[in-house]
């Protein structure tokens, strides 16, 4: 029997309780310097101290901590900035790796900025109340009936799923005189794939003791990054199948491999393109005639991506976005082709490699997929079998395995199409139970969670 959790009403209670105080925690740790933490606990210590030792050095010790946190107090109603800031951000980032990037500072006020450093915060990651409400952290059937009551653990799994990115304060900059302008390097490093809209850039401006620190906005605009999947190294493919044909011929293969060599000159007929017209043949003959060209063979892979995921298997899903992003990036998409699909609502189909987009462009279509809560097996194998007669091989990434993914592939297969299959998994022992009840027509290997370059390392070659 599945461990209760707390009620709704208490549930709305303590997520009033935990949301008010991470924001009071989170104004304070903007403004409190690490001496000032110190001299803070340091407070009650002295009075617990005072009634046991009734000594001077006590008394001038409380004293002088007052005495300095006044001031520290006193000096930041002074002390004030005005600048406005220019992000000058690349466009792409990868999710797990720092990002540098320089911002351009201008002094628009009055004063000279000295002894002062800038942030990136990230953005609000609170969740809401029905979110709170309605997750459960993995694993939170097995806490003790404390933690299942009062979700603190559920908070801060929440919490760090929201966290967009994490940075650190820049490095002081020189004193900055009014219409001065200076550049100096930031870094963030994004948690997780998608887009992220940065828009709230602080300067932090120190007392001279070091105990405060003023926390003010450096006007900027809003700046938008796209972040790329974490890709893992994936040794040398070695994928099964020949090359076709393509229809379109040289027009797709441009000047690379077999370029689809000009070989005669013949008549022309109607849906000939004009610029195959060989000019000095037409004056000649009076006559319109083309130039003809030998057909091009070269190898087309199809990349199928599985996005019917629950909300359970959000880890899962990641890493099978994460797993399609390092195919995509592994296939020489300059001498072949390379098709992502999968079905988001509707079948959609993307390519890359010879002729067409670049690879980056279906990292950025990867970067913004979400899971598919209603899975529609049947609509990938359609999607799918459209092109069985023009793909050399197909990379199947599924997220988990079931007997609808059991026979997708076996579908597949008996369609005569060559497949590489993957499959997330948490665990060696849960992919053994699953292949027991749902055993595969072919080979599947199976990536587990936490493992995957490791795994790859094997399964992929």
């Amino acid at each position: 029997m599945a461990a209760r959790g707390p009620s709704p009403l208490f549930s709305r209670l303590i997520h009033r309780i935990y949301f008010n105080n991470s924001a009071v925690a989170h104004f304070f740790s903007q403004r409190a310097r690490p001496a000032g933490i110190l001299l803070v606990l340091l407070i009650p210590i002295t009075w617990t101290l005072m009634p046991m030792y009734s000594l001077g050095p006590v008394y001038q010790l409380r004293g002088m901590i007052f005495a300095m946190l006044t001031i520290s107090i006193l000096w930041l109603l002074f002390r004030k900035a005005r600048v406005t800031t220019t992000r000058r951000l690349p466009r792409l980032a990868t999710a797990g790796e720092p990002l540098q990037y320089h911002i351009i500072i201008h002094n628009t006020g009055k004063r000279t900025v000295s002894g002062a450093n800038f942030l990136e915060m990230v953005p609000d990651n609170r969740p809401s109340r029905e979110l709170f409400t309605n997750s459960r952290e993995p694993g939170e059937e097995h806490r003790n009936i404390f933690d299942r009551t009062f979700c603190f653990y559920r908070w801060e799994w929440l919490q760090k799923s929201l966290t967009l990115f994490s940075s650190k304060p820049s490095s002081f900059i020189r004193p900055l005189a009014p219409g001065e302008h200076t550049k100096i390097p930031l870094t963030i490093v994004p948690k997780k794939r998608g887009i992220i809209i940065l828009r709230d850039l602080r300067i932090f401006l120190p007392d001279p003791l070091g105990i405060f620190q003023r926390c003010s906005s450096a006007h900027s605009s809003e700046d938008k990054l796209i972040v790329l999947p974490h890709r893992y190294r994936i040794p040398q493919l070695h994928l099964p199948g020949s090359a076709r044909f393509q229809l379109g011929g040289e027009a797709l293969s441009n000047t690379i491999g077999q370029s689809g060599d000009f070989t005669s000159v013949r008549e022309y007929r109607p849906g000939d393109p004009l610029r195959h017209i060989h000019w000095k043949s037409w004056a000649r003959t009076g006559k319109p005639i083309v130039k003809e060209y030998e057909d091009v063979f070269f190898p087309r892979y199809g990349l199928i991506l599985d996005t019917f995921a629950s909300a359970e298997q959000a880890d899962l899903f990641e890493e099978a976005i994460s797993v399609a992003a390092s195919f995509a990036v592994s296939i020489d998409t300059r001498e072949s082709l390379l098709d992502l699909m999968f079905v988001h609502d509707e079948a959609f189909v993307f390519s890359s490699g010879r002729g067409e987009d670049r690879v980056d462009s279906i990292l950025e279509v990867l970067a913004g997929v979400n899971s598919e809560p209603r899975a529609d097996f049947d609509a990938l194998q359609k999607l799918v079998l459209q092109y069985r007669d023009e793909l050399t091989a197909s990379i199947c990434v599924f997220t988990g395995w079931c007997q609808q993914r059991r026979d997708t592939v076996e579908r597949l297969h008996r369609a005569g199409m060559e497949l590489k299959v993957f499959s997330i998994c948490h665990s060696l022992e849960e992919a053994d139970q699953l292949q027991q009840l749902f055993p595969s027509p072919i080979t599947v290997h199976w990536l587990r969670a936490g493992h995957v370059e490791a795994d790859l390392s094997i399964n992929a070659s």
